[in-house]
């Protein structure tokens, strides 16, 4: 089975997210969104919105790593970002599309609740 990686982050500006996920697609964001996919060792990535009573979430999907490996790459990025890409991620995206304060200490690491398999 491939490694996948599951985010889901809370959306505060819809119009910001659709814009920038045309700009990471085919826009002027999109060969530096794929290095730095490449440098964390995803081999895709998905997004999906999710409505909710409670507002909008992003539903982030990273296929080539595991659980672990995103929350520590994606960790490493916001506190170490090697790229203006990666700088515009820490600094306009996080915080302004998913109001996300970086200032604030991360949430716990995720723990696995259970598993079935069949």
């Amino acid at each position: 089975m491939e490694k996948v990686a599951v985010s889901v982050m809370p959306i505060t500006d819809m119009g910001g997210l659709k814009q920038f996920t045309d700009e990471i697609s085919s826009g002027s964001r999109a060969e530096a969104h794929r290095e730095f996919l490449r440098r964390v060792g995803v081999s895709a990535e998905r997004a999906y919105v999710q409505p909710t009573p409670m507002g909008d979430l992003m539903v982030l999907v990273w296929e080539g790593v595991d659980q672990a490996e995103m929350n520590e790459r994606f960790g490493d990025m916001v506190q170490n970002p090697q790229s203006d890409h990666e700088r515009y991620l820490k600094d306009v995206v996080i915080p302004k599309i998913h109001g996300v304060d970086l200032s604030q200490p991360p949430p716990p690491p995720t723990q696995q609740f259970t598993t079935v398999t069949t």
